[in-house]
């Protein structure tokens, strides 16, 4: 088992994917990563998600020249439909939301992070199996998934896409930071269940942090 870094992630995960992979990056923020993946691959697809206006934009902004990379206005989730989303933000920075913000209500993180919630706002929601039947999507090789909480009530919602990942870049959590989330045992058992194995992570055992982030491979 490796303890990585995460600008170490995807030179680890780069053996496992061809060299056009579709990648699914959901919760991509401001862009950064999104714009790493799509350099690293550029014969490769990177979909964006981001559901939150003023992030999305943010994100637009920043990769709007890059080709091989296409935006999504919207919530992966166990459903299509709406939700409400929870904007996190830093005290420091309080003219704009940050990345903590998720579907799920805020617990344990309250008192874990000096992040404060104090806006709800409705945000389209759709499953990754759904979205993939859209358009015209039969398989996803890469999965970077930052829900906070949420990620995965998203995979087990979308069997069958979920049948196609060769790779998966998650966080987990070791308190219960958001209400109704899965804890890290939870998700790490049930990625086994479908043949992944965990070769990478960002955290120690035990955990000296509220929450981590893992890589799975199949």
């Amino acid at each position: 088992m490796q303890r990585i870094k995460h600008h170490q992630i995807l030179s680890f995960v780069q053996p496992y994917l061809p060299v056009n992979p579709i990648i699914v990056e959901a919760g991509a923020f401001d862009g950064t990563d999104t714009k790493k993946m799509a350099a690293l691959w550029p014969e490769g697809c990177v979909h964006a998600f981001e559901p939150v206006p003023e992030n999305a934009h943010l994100l637009a902004a920043n990769t709007t020249h890059v080709e091989n990379i296409v935006r999504h206005s919207v919530a992966l989730s166990n459903h299509t439909g709406t939700e409400n989303f929870h904007l996190a933000k830093n005290p420091q920075k309080m003219e704009k939301p940050c990345q903590a913000g998720s579907l799920l209500a805020p617990k344990d993180r309250l008192e874990a992070s000096p992040m404060v919630y104090k806006e709800v706002i409705q945000v389209p929601t759709i499953t990754l199996d759904a979205w993939a039947q859209h358009n015209d999507i039969d398989h996803v090789d890469f999965l970077w998934l930052d829900l906070q909480g949420h990620e995965l009530s998203v995979m087990k919602a979308s069997p069958q896409i979920m049948s196609t990942v060769k790779a998966i870049y998650t966080e987990v959590h070791f308190i219960d930071a958001y209400h109704g989330q899965s804890s890290y045992s939870e998700l790490k058992q049930y990625l086994e269940s479908l043949g992944f194995s965990m070769i990478a992570r960002d955290f120690d055992e035990p955990p000296t942090w509220f929450f981590g982030n893992a890589l799975f491979v199949k």
